[in-house]
C-alpha cells in the first residue's frame, strides 16, 4: 500500500505485527444490515473459518507470524446480538459459556478452513 503511494519504509525501523488467522479464513462477519441493534460482530461470528496456518514465514517484512491466538473451537460466550437471549438469533442455540468448547463453531472454523483443512 505504502509502495503504490510513493512512500519508502524500512522494516528495520518500522514496527512489526502478529496477526491472528484463526476464524479470518472467510473474512470478517457482515450481518444483515439493520437486523441487529448490537450485531456483537465479534462474539462467536457465524460461518468463519480458520485462516492461514501458523507460520514465522510470514512473506512479509513487516508480519512476524500468523498464529491461530483465539483457540479454534473456544466459544465467546452467548451472544445475543442486542435481542436479549437467551439463544443467539444467528445460531438457534445458546452458546457455551465463554472459553468452553463449541463443537459446532468447531465444525464450521474446519468447514470453511481458507486454505482448506487437508488430511496431511
Amino acid at each position: 500500500m505504502f509502495e503504490r503511494t510513493g512512500l519508502r519504509r524500512d522494516p528495520a525501523s518500522q514496527k512489526h505485527a502478529v496477526i491472528d488467522t484463526s476464524r479470518n479464513g472467510r473474512g470478517s462477519w457482515h450481518p444483515p444490515i439493520g437486523k441487529y441493534s448490537d450485531a456483537e460482530v465479534w462474539c462467536n461470528p457465524p460461518d468463519r473459518g480458520l485462516g492461514r496456518r501458523p507460520t514465522l514465514e510470514s512473506g512479509n517484512p513487516y508480519v512476524d507470524a500468523f498464529l491461530w491466538i483465539k483457540i479454534p473451537g473456544e466459544s465467546d460466550g452467548e451472544c445475543h446480538r442486542g435481542r436479549g437471549g437467551p439463544a443467539d438469533p444467528e445460531r438457534s442455540l445458546t452458546a457455551p459459556a465463554a472459553g468452553s468448547w463449541f463443537a459446532q463453531q468447531a465444525r464450521e472454523l474446519i468447514e470453511f478452513a481458507n486454505p482448506p483443512m487437508t488430511e496431511d
